[in-house]
């Protein structure tokens, strides 16, 4: 995501709206807000987004568990077994 210009994109978004932008408290925006405010370094920035999108992964996997009509579906999508 910074490798691509999430950094300048939240520039330039946070010139068009401003902070008040619901989209810059999503993960990935939120770092690199604080990357541009100098609250933090872009090293830093990148493990917050990588530990942040593990907890979200972790919340979803939480309910997913909870939810008695889902059907787990075995491999990652893009195997035989999964497809059929």
């Amino acid at each position: 995501m910074f490798a691509a210009g999430l950094v300048d994109e939240t520039a330039q978004l946070r010139q068009k709206y401003g902070d008040v932008a619901q989209a810059l408290n999503s993960i990935g925006y939120r770092q690199a807000v604080q990357v541009l405010k100098g609250e933090i370094d872009l090293e830093a920035a990148i493990g917050a987004v990588r530990q942040a999108h593990r907890n979200y992964a972790k919340r979803q996997m939480t309910w997913f568990r909870r939810e008695p009509s889902v059907h787990w579906i075995p491999g990652f999508g893009d195997t035989v077994e999964a497809i059929r």
